[in-house]
């Protein structure tokens, strides 16, 4: 789990913190809120279906050229996580899907993975990271600061179930780290 909590941390925090997007403002911290269909409990059918179907994902993924959206600080750190999901519907994916319901089948438990994995990142970022990012006055650090609570925020809105459970699957799920690639 390692691997992947460390691929989706980088992002996570890329995305909490805001970088290379716009610089305008964004809702308050305790507004910051998953959709609805990423915070809904997530059952091992569901995830066993995922898993079947992520690598033929993946192949669609990169037949595509898929490259991940740039995080934009306008959406807050909750919306570029779900811009990301949602740049993940490119020409070839809703075939690659339709035996197992097409995409919009496929992107509520995306979006409950992904959810989760950011949760269990966040939870385990390291402390020295918070504490250096803390000390730094710059605004672009107090921004990044602000971000990161909101997304801390946001993530306690995951299920524990959903957390445990993506994370007793990790092993199935180590395509996610080479998404299009």
């Amino acid at each position: 789990m390692r691997t992947v909590a460390s691929t989706i941390a980088v992002f996570a925090v890329l995305v909490a913190i805001g970088c290379g997007g716009k610089s305008t403002p964004q809702a308050p911290a305790a507004t910051a809120k998953w959709p609805a269909e990423a915070t809904g409990a997530l059952t091992e059918d569901e995830l066993a279906g995922f898993v079947k179907v992520l690598p033929s994902f993946n192949a669609a993924l990169k037949a595509a050229n898929w490259q991940p959206v740039p995080p934009e600080t306008d959406q807050g750190p909750v919306g570029n996580v779900v811009s990301f999901i949602e740049g993940m519907n490119v020409p070839g994916v809703e075939d690659t899907l339709k035996a197992s319901g097409g995409w919009a089948k496929f992107r509520p438990t995306l979006s409950k993975v992904v959810a989760s994995m950011t949760a269990l990142s966040i939870d385990a970022a390291p402390q020295e990271m918070i504490e250096q990012m803390k000390k730094d006055t710059s605004a672009a650090a107090k921004k990044g600061v602000e971000n990161f609570k909101a997304m801390k925020a946001a993530c306690s809105q995951i299920p524990e179930a959903n957390k445990q459970m993506v994370s007793k699957h990790q092993q199935e799920m180590q395509v996610l780290q080479t998404l299009g690639r």
